[in-house]
């Protein structure tokens, strides 16, 4: 799916549902909740942080990592989506969230500028080479002390649970745009890229018996 459609599919049709499919397919992890704030767990906030969130969306996430930082920072989300984020400024967040519509692997940020830059489940959706650009745009902003955190599908070892999320998350639905993209995240391995784009300090944690994985990585 090349940019314009992508851009019109989620302005115009996922931002309208998008919200509702998640907290039902959430449903068999504990719920949305349960599932944002184990996806974070092993992420630390300290006061006065600058926070970016790349692929923010419909600011589910960015909720959860503001409940997390609390009055500890403040969040800036940028998402290619208009629609998105539409439904992301009608949330109340717990600290200071704003939110700029815009390509997230050519940010309008400084180089240094972040304490942490989050890519919240977005990664899968995105060729190769924007994935790259994507995790090297991360590395770009964040400071020297930093750290990216990327939250993100994974391939679970076990064959039958692996038909089990497929079917649950949809994968068999005829011309889903994510599959060859998804598919080939797993084939290169996303701690792998993480690396190449020139993260270092490359950290996986695993959840949900391989569902899901949090990476979290230094400049």
């Amino acid at each position: 799916m090349n940019k314009e459609r992508y851009k019109w599919f989620y302005d115009h049709v996922q931002s309208r549902y998008y919200n509702l499919m998640i907290k039902w397919i959430l449903l068999p992890f504990g719920g949305e909740a349960k599932w944002r704030r184990r996806m974070i767990e092993r992420v630390s906030f300290r006061a006065g942080e600058k926070i970016l969130e790349m692929c923010c969306g419909t600011g589910g996430a960015t909720l959860y990592i503001s409940e997390k930082a609390k009055d500890k920072g403040e969040i800036i989300g940028v998402d290619l989506s208009s629609g998105q984020l539409s439904r992301a400024k009608e949330r109340t967040y717990f600290c200071p969230t704003h939110f700029i519509e815009g390509d997230v692997t050519r940010t309008v940020c400084d180089d240094n500028s972040f304490d942490k830059v989050f890519v919240t489940h977005a990664i899968h959706e995105m060729p190769r080479e924007l994935r790259l650009k994507t995790l090297r745009e991360a590395r770009r902003v964040v400071k020297q002390d930093g750290e990216v955190v990327v939250l993100e599908l994974d391939n679970p070892p076990n064959l039958f649970l692996r038909l089990l999320i497929g079917f649950w998350f949809f994968y068999w639905l005829p011309g889903n745009f994510e599959t060859p993209t998804r598919r080939d995240m797993f084939k290169h391995g996303l701690v792998n890229e993480a690396k190449e784009a020139g993260l270092t300090n490359v950290r996986k944690y695993s959840a949900y018996k391989g569902i899901f994985q949090t990476v979290i990585a230094a400049k």
